[in-house]
């Protein structure tokens, strides 16, 4: 009898250790999600820097310019209102793509790459892209590991009591660069 209950109380411990690394690992994710979209965010707030330095040395300067600023406009929208992860990372897949197109734009004008200003919010963009990638490579660690903390629960009789579901790392937060 008394091995009965030893065993029963190891097995409730377990059960409970398991349920809260599991809350504390989702705790985690949406502590990255967080970091990351304030990270995305600041990375685009410098936008209009880049626009204001660029605007007297490249030709058809407004044309390059136009999607990010639509892009922009739903990015601000998207703050409003109580959106998901995945639809803020879809906006910022494409600004990032409108970054890297003005980027590279600018970096083939000699003017503008000698100008001090202009490069100092391209090494800002860098250094909030490495603390971008930085979060990313810990989201996908956490996702995966949760995930796999799921399957384990899902395999045993945990997955009666537990009511914790799958997070899908999703495809689009591998290509955000």
């Amino acid at each position: 009898m008394i091995f009965f209950i030893i065993t029963l109380s190891i097995l409730f411990i377990i059960l409970i250790s398991f349920y809260i690394i599991i809350l504390k690992l989702k705790e985690s994710i949406e502590q990255i999600e967080d970091n990351l979209q304030k990270l995305l965010k600041n990375r685009a707030d410098l936008i209009p820097a880049i626009y204001e330095i660029s605007k007297n040395f490249l030709v058809k300067h407004n044309n390059i310019f136009e999607e990010v600023i639509k892009l922009r406009k739903v990015q601000f929208s998207l703050n409003d209102y109580n959106v998901s992860f995945l639809e803020f990372i879809k906006n910022e897949m494409a600004i990032n793509h409108e970054i890297r197109f003005i980027y590279s734009i600018c970096t083939k004008n000699k003017k503008l790459n000698s100008l001090k200003k202009f490069n100092y919010i391209k090494n800002l963009i860098i250094d909030r892209n490495k603390s971008i990638w930085i979060n990313i490579e810990k989201y996908k660690k956490n996702i995966n590991l949760l995930n796999n903390l799921i399957r384990y629960k899902n395999y045993t009789i945990l997955w009666l009591i537990l009511p914790v579901h799958k997070k899908m790392e999703f495809d689009l937060i591998k290509n955000i660069f």
